[in-house]
């Protein structure tokens, strides 16, 4: 049974769809709504002893945060479809809503699409950001068969932090459950907190009971389980469930909080995919949007909702540029840099299956295959400005096919080995003699 109705009755849901959006944390849908509609509720939980700790506008939609001793409340008013969703959640720990006025400014505000170790998978994205202080953002991780990808992380973090300081991990975002999102971070987690700090950990997973979960229930339940018990296991990082409608901070960096699996409701969500969480990060006048693994659910609310907001200076291409956002998502986007966080063989068997890959590739002026090497952009983006990394993972052809039977012509294989050889890749004794 729901809690919303308990914990804040004196606001009237016989008309409101409601949403158990998470352990201790519900969501009301009230349709054919108005802003007045909107703004009488916000005046019934000013007047009830909640304290409006933060406001926001995006495109035309209106957002109100309060909060108590014991409850977070937000409320929000979209104009698009006449909306209004209020949430209730018993999870205090917030975001940083303000920006900071004394920042030490120490480095270059750089933004990575790191090269995730993709010899024996070919999904997982990695995106690492340095904020103007030195500290690092991080974005997702790898898949577990990224063997090595934790100490890789650890290692690219460890080089880029002073000797003698502990790595500074300001935030580490997951924009989903799935495997290829999380695995790396929670072996982070395991074996690599010894030299690290981070700040706060940012999420806002789909319900394992959810009433359109199905099949994905179960394969997912186990890796929620082991991500909160975790997190239990680590109180000194801190963890945030984001909502859509918040702005917040990390140093330098402002992040916007899109949409949700919150969203979706009472939308179809049986696509798992579509329980990410879409951040928009603003960054040294520099827009970059990260979709995760959206898929077409979430891209109709989002082109609905912010259909001049959504244009950005560089994009992730949702969901690996597998099926995910619409070509009218990239239209809107219009970003000038498109990033694919997947390898060179999906990205060529998938290219011309989804219009949507082509219609971002044809309005960008350059796009980035993740598993061709690290690619190091420094903010503001400025045209022609951008490193990319010696290439450091290859195929384990043999490797790949016993674990998913995929199989390769020996003219493809030798194309990408080639390819990876001229740009900086090092010879690899298991193919020393072809293939």
């Amino acid at each position: 049974m729901s809690f919303v109705n308990d914990v804040i009755n004196f606001i009237d849901f016989a008309d409101a769809l409601i949403y158990e959006s998470a352990t201790d944390c519900d969501l009301a849908l009230f349709e054919n709504s108005s802003k007045s509609d909107y703004e009488d509720k916000c005046t019934l939980i000013e007047n009830n002893g909640f304290n409006l700790i933060n406001e926001n506008t995006v495109s035309d939609n209106y957002f109100k945060f309060y909060k108590n001793d014991s409850l977070f409340i937000g409320i929000g008013f979209f104009s698009n479809d006449s909306t209004i969703r209020l949430f209730v959640d018993k999870k205090l720990e917030l975001p940083i809503f303000n920006p900071c006025d004394s920042l030490k400014n120490v480095s270059v505000t750089t933004l990575w699409q790191f090269e995730v170790d993709h010899r024996l998978i070919d999904c997982g994205m990695c995106y690492i950001i340095r904020t103007c202080t030195g500290a690092f953002f991080i974005i997702d991780s790898a898949h577990t068969y990224s063997i090595n990808d934790c100490e890789r992380i650890h290692d690219f973090l460890r080089e880029r932090t002073p000797d003698g300081e502990k790595i500074h991990i300001a935030g580490w975002f997951i924009s989903h459950g799935h495997e290829d999102h999380t695995a790396q971070f929670m072996n982070y987690l395991k074996f690599f907190m010894k030299d690290t700090v981070i700040d706060k950990i940012y999420f806002n997973f789909v319900s394992m009971d959810h009433r359109d979960g199905g099949e994905w229930m179960q394969s997912h339940r186990g890796y929620d389980n082991m991500m909160y018990s975790l997190l239990e296991k680590h109180p000194e990082t801190p963890w945030v469930r984001l909502h859509t409608g918040e702005s917040f901070y990390v140093d330098n960096l402002k992040f916007d909080v899109l949409c949700s699996h919150e969203d979706v409701f009472p939308r179809d969500n049986s696509n798992y995919n579509d329980s990410s969480v879409v951040l928009m990060m603003t960054a040294e006048n520099t827009k970059v949007l990260f979709p995760g693994d959206a898929g077409h659910e979430e891209s109709y609310i989002l082109e609905a909702r912010y259909p001049e907001y959504l244009k950005s200076d560089i994009v992730q291409q949702a969901h690996h540029g597998h099926f995910g956002t619409t070509e009218n998502f990239y239209r809107l986007v219009d970003a000038s840099i498109a990033l694919f966080p997947v390898t060179q063989i999906k990205f060529d068997e998938e290219l011309h299956n989804y219009r949507a890959n082509e219609v971002s590739i044809e309005i960008a002026d350059a796009y980035y295959i993740a598993s061709n090497g690290t690619v190091e952009i420094p903010l503001p983006y400025v045209k022609g400005n951008i490193k990319v990394y010696p290439d450091e993972t290859f195929e384990s052809f043999s490797g790949v096919y016993n674990l998913w039977s995929y199989e390769y012509t020996k003219e493809y294989k030798e194309k990408l080995y080639k390819e990876y050889l001229e740009r900086g890749g090092k010879p690899l004794e298991e193919y020393k003699n072809g293939f």
